[in-house]
């Protein structure tokens, strides 16, 4: 669909004594002004609060009221809120209402602005436009969602904006399934809340809440309703660095499935396709098991054709929203996304007999999918599991950064998997990232020929495991240019007089193992600070430090997500122009904390100063209680980071022992 930008005019007089439905159309796009559906009950605004909190919008009224049916969704929605300064008055005066027009209905019911008491509706003076906004395109994901954006005319500050609309329609992929989450709680304080849920399906209503409160219970001729009303709602804090899923304010879910068998039920249908497979598909299998004679190498073989030869670009409108095209449409297109890579895998690992399902994932708080009542909305991604000679490998198609070989590439860990087979009928723990496995290291070594000459910094990191699959990533959108210059500038804030010696080298290893090495060459002019009798020079672990970051917010009252689960060794050398006496501490640190230790050693032997830092953080959270600890950790590893050491003597005279060595050198063959 195209974007569409189309100013209307509407007329409040006649709005006021309609009786049929006006419908708008605005090219692909109609929106329906109409009053609300007879299941829906008004609901009355709270008395005006005073604001004590001085935000730029206090918050009168939240309503939701939503209706299922056996195969269709009615959602109603009815918002108030009060424009306290001119922040606020911005924030309302500019209303969004997103659908999805392949199967959704908008229906717009009021908009209204109170000033002194006094209501005006707003829509005779309203701009609405219909836009096709894709908000995912940017992630190469097309989805035809429209959104009505309204502009209002004259808010000032001190009025109340109130509108109402219903969104009518569900998506034909969930069939008689249905579900949805209703937050009861966010980071401003609501005068008044309300949810109403109308169950006219033949299907149970399964609730989960959070906060265990009990809705009012009753029944009228449009269905079953679960009702909640809430008054003086308070306002929930929500801590920047809790891990995602947790809930941090009430939320309440409802499904129409009972558990993962029937989500599993579900889903399973969507994957198996009748048709044959294509000549060009047949083709491609055909020359792969000529070219490949062992299993192993043609299932290699098959996972990096569709994860790096197959593009990932998703155009999930209506049903491909969640059922994929088939296996031969993604092989002739080249491109696909999370559901349609892992179709394509898993008809060509069928063709050579090993077996593979899809299992469905959440990218986000797939690690707390256990905690909620079982559902089809729960999912935002498909990956594989196969199974070859009795063991199990999940398999990201989409992951086009890693290494070539199940004996190397690394298996995702979203938490949990619905994995759609046959005798699976419960969720599946995925394998977590391990710190003998996913580790970086890296040895930075000052080499200085003489106190008065530039010092030559030479830098090795090796990446491994996961850690090596996100650096191909991160380095896969720029020229290796653009890399030497970030890091150039990264190490010139702790160097002034830096330059680039030599070129970055990659060396990609991702046949037989998983690593990848990375080599910079630099030379510094200000690495010794000082005068002729006494030197200073300064180091610093600086790629542990981006894991030790104190996070936003230190005094916790919620749980800690953790930066990942990894191995670091950090080694700092520094070779002297000549052996000297030089005193380093005999005691090594030792610094520990649920999820994270560190340790710190140096020496110096013959001439060459040493200090190894190395981090470890083996869990992705910590709790709220543990939390505290950690910080702390971070807080004493943070200051062995860095180090200052000095030096003194005469400075004056230039040393350089390989012109001595050859000056004598001829001197002895002269004499002879």
């Amino acid at each position: 669909m195209k974007s569409i930008k189309l100013l209307i005019m509407l007329c409040a007089a006649l709005l006021a004594h309609q009786v049929n439905a006006q419908v708008i159309t605005s090219g692909d796009y109609q929106i329906t002004l109409a009053p609300a559906n007879e299941w829906v009950i008004p609901q009355a605004l709270a008395p005006q609060r005073i604001n004590r909190e001085k935000s730029p919008v206090h918050y009168r009224l939240i309503g939701r009221q939503e209706r299922f049916t056996e195969l269709d969704n009615e959602y109603y929605q009815d918002f108030a809120a009060t424009a306290l300064n001119q922040e606020g008055v911005k924030e309302l005066s500019k209303i969004e209402l997103t659908f999805n027009p392949e199967f959704e209905k908008l229906t717009l019911h009021k908009v209204e602005v109170e000033r002194k008491s006094a209501w005006h509706d707003r829509l005779d003076s309203a701009r609405i436009n219909v836009i096709n906004q894709e908000q995912e395109l940017s992630n190469d994901l097309f989805n035809g969602l429209a959104t009505a954006v309204i502009v209002l005319k004259d808010v000032r500050v001190g009025d109340t904006i109130r509108y109402q609309y219903t969104v009518e329609g569900r998506n034909p992929v969930y069939g008689k399934e249905f579900g949805s989450n209703y937050p009861m709680g966010w980071e401003v304080s609501v005068d008044k809340l309300h949810l109403k849920l109308v169950n006219a399906s033949n299907k149970p209503l399964n609730i989960q809440d959070n906060q265990k409160r009990q809705p009012k219970v009753s029944s009228s001729p449009f269905g079953k309703t679960y009702e909640w009303q809430l008054t003086d709602v308070p306002k929930y804090r929500y801590e920047e660095g809790v891990p995602a899923g947790y809930l941090w304010a009430p939320v309440i879910f409802v499904s129409s499935t009972t558990n993962w068998t029937d989500v599993s039920a579900w889903a399973k249908p969507h994957y198996q396709f009748k048709e044959s497979h294509s000549n060009a598909l047949t083709a491609y299998i055909k020359e792969v098991k000529q070219s490949h004679q062992h299993k192993a190498d043609q299932i290699t073989e098959f996972i990096r054709f569709v994860q790096q030869d197959v593009r990932y670009f998703g155009i999930e409108i209506g049903q491909n929203s969640h059922i994929p095209h088939s296996p031969n449409t993604v092989f002739e297109r080249r491109y696909g996304d999370c559901k349609d890579k892992a179709s394509l895998l898993i008809a060509l690992l069928n063709s050579i007999d090993v077996p593979s399902s899809p299992a469905l994932v959440n990218s986000q708080f797939g690690a707390t999918l256990n905690e909620r009542t079982p559902s089809p909305i729960l999912f935002d991604h498909v990956i594989n599991q196969l199974t070859f000679e009795g063991r199990h490998y999940f398999i990201d198609a989409t992951n086009n950064h890693q290494a070539i070989g199940l004996a190397s590439i690394s298996q995702p860990d979203f938490g949990y998997a619905l994995v759609l087979s046959d005798n699976i009928n419960e969720l599946t723990p995925m394998p977590q990232a391990t710190a003998n496995v996913d580790k970086v290291s890296i040895e930075q070594h000052y080499i200085s020929s003489n106190y008065m000459a530039p010092v030559d910094l030479y830098i090795t990191t090796k990446y491994h495991g996961r850690e090596a699959d996100y650096m191909r990533y991160q380095l896969s959108s720029v020229s290796l240019s653009e890399i030497e210059q970030h890091y150039l500038n990264y190490y010139a804030k702790f160097y002034r007089d830096i330059s680039l010696a030599a070129p970055v080298l990659l060396v990609d290893t991702t046949a037989g193992e998983n690593e990848l090495l990375m080599t910079e060459h630099y030379q510094i002019g200000d690495f010794w600070q000082g005068n002729n009798q006494s030197l200073d020079f300064s180091l610093f672990a600086s790629y542990i430090k981006n894991y030790v970051e104190l996070p936003k917010v230190i005094n916790r009252t919620q749980p800690l997500a953790l930066p990942s689960q990894v191995a670091i060794e950090q080694t700092l050398k520094v070779t002297l122009p000549e052996n000297i006496n030089y005193q380093v501490r005999d005691i090594d640190t030792h610094i520990k904390a649920k999820g994270i230790s560190y340790n710190a050693a140096e020496a110096y032997i013959n001439g060459q100063f040493v200090r190894r830092h190395q981090l470890v953080i083996n869990q992705k959270t910590v709790t709220t209680e543990e939390s505290r600890d950690y910080i702390n950790a971070l807080r004493e590893i943070d200051d062995n980071l860095y180090y200052s050491g000095g030096i003194t003597g005469d400075f004056s005279k230039v040393i350089n022992h390989g012109i001595d060595f050859l000056n004598k050198k001829v001197s002895a063959e002269g004499a002879r």
